[in-house]
């Protein structure tokens, strides 16, 4: 099938701008956190802790999300969370201007948002499918990378600037404010209607199981899963640690670790790029080579002590890390059946949200008991001997 653009697509640039907005927000609010909780507690293992407490709900509750996501419409269900969402932005934001934001609000908060935010990845994962047409679908998920991976870089410069100048309290607030925008996009556009289904806990629980035995009977939606939790664990949970490397290996500050989220950011956004120009030379072989990449550049950065250095391979890292997350959306989003594609989107946000969750937290307890650096060069090596034993063709019959 030949592939089209979906910026050509109206309802496919409404939700994107509201969409853009409102990770601009978020980033905003995941650097303004991250800095504050290592500011308070100076401990790699409470940055993990709120990484993991952030991420870890989409573990945990991945499956069920992905049956709501299959089950009922998404446009009310995209709705209802952002809104959620806001809400508890406005309530981290009054206990900062109180100056009561103490690290169990801080731990309950991010657990709250990790939840809300696991409920939509299976949604927004499934609702571009149902706004743009299938030549389209490539596009419109690469261009949906792009303006996430965007947002990774102006994001964390406008929470910089904020920081400094206003404090997190502010940085809180904007975020709040940026999720009315997503909300009024999915609001007016146009998204082709879906039957609700039955409830009921027993067809809740089969619906669960048998997304799980469709991924494990379709080699390459598996092993995109696999490489993903390799992306996730090893890559993502060692950049979660960057305000510690800011701090303790780069002698750096808060603009210092805005200006390393940023440049990954602009990594992802060249691959995002590069995805949107056509997908034909992607596949799982691609996927693998782009680990190996991830293996070795994070060797350089467990040992760099230059933030210019430091800021160059995060860049690197960004787009090999991006190339596997958005290269196996795409080939699941191309290879999945319609009717469990919520489900199997839930299985993949699951997965790279709790990838993330297990590596930042265990790299952040190890960092504090052996140190920083010798984890993250651990947790290199331990990328490299994972990627190596990926298999990439089915066994033969």
């Amino acid at each position: 099938m030949e592939q089209t653009s979906a910026l050509n697509n109206r309802n496919f640039l409404i939700y994107l701008a509201g969409s853009t907005v409102s990770l601009h927000g978020l980033w905003i609010y995941r650097v303004a956190l991250a800095w504050y909780v290592w500011q308070l507690t100076g401990s790699e293992a409470w940055v993990g802790i709120i990484a993991f407490t952030f991420f870890a709900p989409a573990m945990i509750f991945g499956p069920l999300f992905g049956v709501l996501a299959d089950r009922f419409e998404r446009r009310k269900v995209s709705m209802l969370v952002n809104s959620g969402s806001c809400l508890n932005m406005l309530v981290l934001t009054l206990l900062a201007v109180t100056d009561n934001l103490g690290i169990v609000a801080i731990t309950l908060s991010s657990l709250a948002q990790g939840t809300l935010d696991g409920a939509h990845t299976p949604v927004r994962m499934a609702l571009v499918p149902s706004i743009v047409n299938r030549s389209q679908l490539s596009s419109a998920i690469a261009s949906n990378s792009i303006a996430f991976n965007l947002s990774r870089v102006i994001g964390p410069a406008i929470s910089g600037f904020i920081i400094t100048a206003y404090g997190v309290a502010t940085a809180f607030a904007i975020n709040m404010v940026t999720y009315v925008a997503i909300v009024a996009a999915v609001g007016v556009i146009s998204i082709n209607p879906r039957p609700e289904r039955g409830s009921g806990p027993t067809r809740i629980l089969a619906e669960i199981l048998e997304s799980v035995e469709y991924v494990r009977g379709h080699f390459i939606i598996q092993t995109l899963m696999v490489a993903i939790t390799i992306n996730t664990v090893f890559g993502r949970g060692v950049l979660e640690m960057m305000p510690a490397v800011a701090d303790e290996m780069l002698n750096s500050d808060s603009t210092g670790f805005a200006i390393m989220t940023a440049a990954v950011g602009a990594g992802a956004v060249l691959i995002g790029i590069v995805l949107t120009r056509g997908t034909s030379w992607l596949g799982l072989h691609t996927l693998k080579y782009s680990l190996i990449v991830t293996s070795v550049l994070a060797f350089f950065y467990a040992l760099s002590t230059d933030l210019y250095v430091t800021t160059a391979i995060v860049c690197a890292m960004g787009a090999m890390l991006s190339l596997c997350g958005i290269g196996s959306q795409i080939l699941i989003q191309t290879n999945v059946d319609d009717e469990v594609r919520g489900r199997v989107s839930s299985i993949w946000g699951m997965i790279a949200f709790g990838g993330t969750a297990l590596g930042s937290l265990l790299i952040g307890i190890a960092a504090d008991l052996f140190g920083l650096q010798q984890t993250l060069t651990a947790t290199a090596a331990g990328c490299l001997i994972a990627t190596l034993l990926l298999r990439v063709r089915p066994k033969a019959a």
